[in-house]
């Protein structure tokens, strides 16, 4: 009867153990990051966007669906700038979420970054967290002159697979955020600022020029 209570117990513990490994395998536990980097990316768009935020201008926000994937930079920095916005007593019109496939590079399909900037007015001010608009050159001429306020996320090596530059020049692109090439593997001391002016870099059409030395060393 003991043995019996025994292996009862066993059995238990084998499957509670099988159930617990089959839990962890499907829903992988993100690595920790430091978040200051993140938090300096959300706070430096959410103070631009308040700064190029005119009266009766309507603040939007392109972010990454945390379905199905979690990743914990991109929560990092879109709840850091939504704090931001929040201080400076300014209200986000709409979020858009965007499912994305691990598989493809980051970015809006232009299909649907075309009809947001359609649908906008010259004086909103979307931020994308997803890169910048790559439009086709029939969508451009379908846009016209309208030109929102956009201010974009291209971390990585995205300035080597976009053209920022002449995103620029056709004022698609009001302000960018890039990946330093010479960032160190990780920030030094300081706070999440410091910590955001190791790791990346503020364009604006007043230092777009440098996109191109940014693009050959991303290559």
């Amino acid at each position: 009867m003991v043995n019996r209570k025994a292996a009862n117990v066993v059995a238990v513990l084998v499957i509670a153990g099988a159930w617990l490994w089959l839990y962890l395998w499907s829903h992988p536990h993100p690595p920790d990051i430091d978040p200051r980097p993140h938090q300096g990316v959300g706070q430096v768009l959410g103070a631009e966007a308040v700064q190029l935020l005119e009266p009766g201008g309507r603040l939007i926000v392109l972010a990454r669906d945390a379905d199905p994937y979690e990743v914990p930079a991109a929560e990092v920095q879109l709840e850091a700038f939504l704090a931001a916005v929040h201080k400076a007593g300014v209200k986000v019109a709409a979020i858009r979420s965007f499912k994305l496939d691990p598989l493809r590079p980051i970015g809006v399909p232009a299909s649907e970054f075309f009809e947001l900037l359609r649908q906008a007015q010259s004086n909103d001010v979307i931020v994308s967290f997803l890169g910048p608009p790559v439009l086709s050159a029939e969508q451009l001429s379908r846009l016209g002159n309208k030109r929102p306020i956009v201010l974009a996320l291209c971390a990585g090596s995205m300035p080597a697979q976009v053209d920022l530059k002449s995103l620029f020049d056709q004022r698609l692109l009001r302000l960018a955020v890039v990946s330093r090439p010479d960032a160190p593997a990780q920030a030094g001391p300081g706070d999440s600022r410091a910590a955001f002016d190791q790791m990346f870099k503020l364009i604006t059409p007043a230092n777009a020029a440098e996109l191109s030395e940014l693009a050959a060393a991303w290559r």
